[in-house]
């Protein structure tokens, strides 16, 4: 089959690459239009925009889609377009050039909308998936030819999340392509009284509360690692949260949330919640690298008794 791909990040650069290792042919990629990195004023190609470099593949970034697409899109006579995170709505005017595929990070219906991948972990769900749907009108409302499962380990983040179910994605797409005239007529439409919808994540949900549930504030650690990363602010420096677990040790049960239990290389660095304590694994200081807790704790910056804010 020919296939007009379109996609932008690393979870798209990967199902690409299935694609491009199957019996099946690219014959063009769109992805999104370079961005500026606004502290050096350099351009930011996308990952997917490198992935055409280095295969000599023909790469479209449009900055509007259903406006600067349409023309462009019926000239390359495609059989199908095939979709991955691509970060732009399509409508009918490019629905109604060829099937569009999509490769949705979830098990649709469930966890509709733009980051699947980070609310399932936000949401503390222990198994997720891909589902191979055609794009209609709508969000991520379409038929559905193919799932794929996957367990979510209790080690996993967003990180490696979004790894896994590229990987994961890329086999779905290849074997739905391959097996495109039975599949196609074998879609099924979606339970709405299943459908869950999910926003787009913001900066405000990354500052830590420790005056919430422990496992509350371990999965939000774990869904924000790709994004925005979790963080807590202590003498007006901010410190990123990369992974964290709940703590199961003894400790002093009457201490407030957000009071440092422990701050050792030893014991590690822990931090009293609503409920229990969470144990801070890896941690960025600000303008520092991301390092063990356990090695921070030897500067002495975060003591024994002191609140977070």
């Amino acid at each position: 089959m020919n296939i007009v791909f379109f996609g932008a990040s690393k979870f798209s650069r990967i199902v690409a690459e299935y694609i491009l290792k199957s019996q099946h042919k690219i014959v063009a990629l769109v992805s999104q239009p370079d961005r500026i990195n606004a502290r050096n004023n350099k351009v930011i190609p996308s990952e997917l925009k490198q992935f055409a470099t280095k295969n000599n593949i023909p790469i479209y970034q449009f900055e509007k889609l259903n406006r600067d697409g349409e023309e462009v899109l019926k000239s390359l006579k495609a059989d199908i377009f095939v979709t991955a995170s691509y970060g732009q709505l399509i409508k009918q005017n490019i629905l109604d050039i060829c099937p569009i595929i999509n490769v949705h990070g979830s098990l649709l219906p469930k966890y509709r909308g733009p980051a699947p991948i980070q609310w399932c972990l936000i949401n503390g769900e222990t198994e997720t998936g891909v589902t191979i749907m055609r794009t209609e009108l709508g969000l991520d409302c379409g038929e559905i030819y193919l799932t794929k499962k996957l367990t979510i380990e209790e080690t996993d983040t967003a990180d490696s999340l979004f790894d896994k179910l590229a990987h994961l994605g890329g086999e779905a797409i290849v074997e739905f392509m391959d097996n495109y005239n039975d599949l196609i007529l074998k879609g099924e439409k979606q339970n709405e009284a299943c459908a869950s919808y999910f926003p787009m994540l913001t900066k405000e949900m990354s500052k830590l509360d420790f005056n919430r549930e422990t496992k509350k504030l371990v999965n939000l650690v774990k869904g924000l690692s790709t994004n925005m990363t979790a963080y807590f602010m202590h003498n007006n420096l901010r410190y990123k949260v990369i992974f964290a677990k709940v703590y199961n040790g003894e400790f002093n049960r009457e201490a407030k949330a957000g009071e440092v239990l422990f701050s050792s290389g030893k014991q590690g660095l822990v931090v009293k919640t609503l409920d229990g304590a969470i144990e801070i694994v890896t941690i960025q200081p600000e303008g520092k690298k991301q390092m063990l807790a356990k090695d921070f704790c030897n500067s002495g910056k975060l003591k024994q008794g002191e609140i977070l804010e």
